[in-house]
């Protein structure tokens, strides 16, 4: 009903549930059914893509007949240059900046327990281990973790990238194919991270983990570091301070350890896409919706929320409501890509900071149509390192077994 308000234009919007999602969008756009947008990642657009060039309409001339879009001040011609595709043509619209994954730490613990932040994989393991033995919550009781992560390695790319080893696939020069997480560069990283769990450090429910499940062992004084997105630094401090205004709770970003030679690298969130389909009617009325996204109306709408519902104006000032207070400012955009962006309530604490360590240390992930594949074995084979149950070297093996048995690598 807001984007309708604002637009002019009714928007049905279809949300299958995450572990569906890629799939049922694949499907309604083999089938044909009704739609007009389509939004994903850069991994899943990719395989549509290759699988399919002509699946979605080329939007090159819209986008560069928009006084928004074209606008250099909204989005650097740099950014469209990206996802230009080799025939010169752009399939698609950016969501919202999508910042990166880096080590949030509570920095009130740190404080407490007066230790330093951690720089080196060796201050990491101290600090991680005082946040587990040395009682950081004060309540008396052997209850708190090091460190609580999910997905095994998605968000922990900083720890592989002190020693260069980017996520996924990568291709070099010749077009050799290869996977850095399968190499011996990234063997120190599996060996500090089976010895945190031996050690009762790493929170043992690593590899069933939901994002929710760590989030909330962060949120809860249950473990003194996670792994995840910049932009939950602030959503994090946002979302304790909701609930209890006089909590100590203090989440903020942390450089990732460095590696030898100082080597220092983390992992760029992947663009997410709106594209649309090619056998859509309504391609003016879709374009006109996704440039609203990255409008002032539609940042507004997208982070704070809906006027009257989330917030509320008077006199050019701006005030959350309680409903809004509880969605903390993320509306499926919590920070727009616009650069002309400026957020009414200012930054969520600690958000600034950590959103310049993943501009300083980001990179940007190959988009290999076989990036799922690689996850998944990826994920697998470290898993079982970390448990103890093979050694780094026995489950590197695998993973690049794996590989060459799918014909992703020779």
């Amino acid at each position: 009903k807001a984007v309708e308000k604002l637009t002019g234009i009714a928007v049905t919007m279809i949300k299958p549930p995450g572990s569906e999602y890629d799939n049922k969008l694949a499907t309604m756009l083999a089938t044909g059914e009704p739609l007009d947008i389509a939004y994903t990642n850069s991994g899943p657009f990719e395989t549509l893509y290759l699988q399919n060039p002509e699946i979605f309409t080329p939007l090159t001339k819209y986008i560069q007949g928009s006084k928004v879009l074209w606008d250099p001040q909204v989005i650097p011609h740099s950014e469209w240059e990206r996802i230009r595709r080799s025939n010169g043509q752009i399939y698609a619209v950016f969501n919202k900046f999508e910042g990166g994954t880096l080590p949030i730490i509570r920095m009130d613990w740190l404080k407490k327990l007066n230790l330093p932040v951690p720089k080196t994989f060796d201050d990491y393991y101290n600090v991680l281990k005082a946040f587990t033995l040395n009682d950081p919550d004060g309540n008396g009781k052997n209850d708190t973790y090091g460190m609580a992560v999910g997905y095994t390695e998605y968000d922990m790319a900083g720890l592989w990238g002190a020693y260069g080893a980017k996520r996924g696939f990568v291709k070099d020069a010749s077009g050799n194919v290869s996977s850095p997480y399968a190499s011996e560069a990234a063997i120190p990283v599996y060996q500090f991270l089976a010895r945190l769990y031996a050690e009762g450090i790493l929170e043992p429910n690593f590899v069933t983990n939901q994002s929710a499940n760590f989030r909330d062992l962060f949120m809860t004084d249950k473990a003194g570091m996670t792994f995840y997105w910049a932009a939950w630094v602030g959503l994090f401090n946002q979302q304790v301070h909701a609930k209890n205004p006089n909590s100590p709770f203090d989440a903020e970003g942390i450089e990732p350890p460095a590696g030898p030679g100082g080597t220092r690298l983390l992992h760029a969130g992947d663009d997410g896409l709106m594209m649309v389909p090619s056998y859509s009617k309504r391609v003016s009325d879709a374009f006109k919706v996704m440039e609203f996204w990255n409008t002032p109306q539609g940042n507004i709408l997208g982070s704070v929320g809906i006027e009257g519902y989330d917030y509320t104006v008077s006199n050019g000032v701006y005030t959350l409501t309680d409903i809004g207070k509880q969605h903390a400012m993320d509306h499926g955009s919590g920070y727009p890509k616009s650069l002309k962006w400026k957020n009414q309530f200012g930054d969520p604490q600690g958000y600034a900071n950590a959103a310049d360590i993943v501009r300083k240390y980001a990179y940007l992930q190959w988009a290999s149509p076989n990036n799922a594949d690689w996850e998944t074995i990826t994920r697998s084979e470290a898993a079982k390192i970390i448990l103890g149950q093979q050694t780094p070297q026995q489950g590197i093996a695998a993973m690049n077994q794996r590989f060459k048995a799918a014909g992703y690598i020779k």
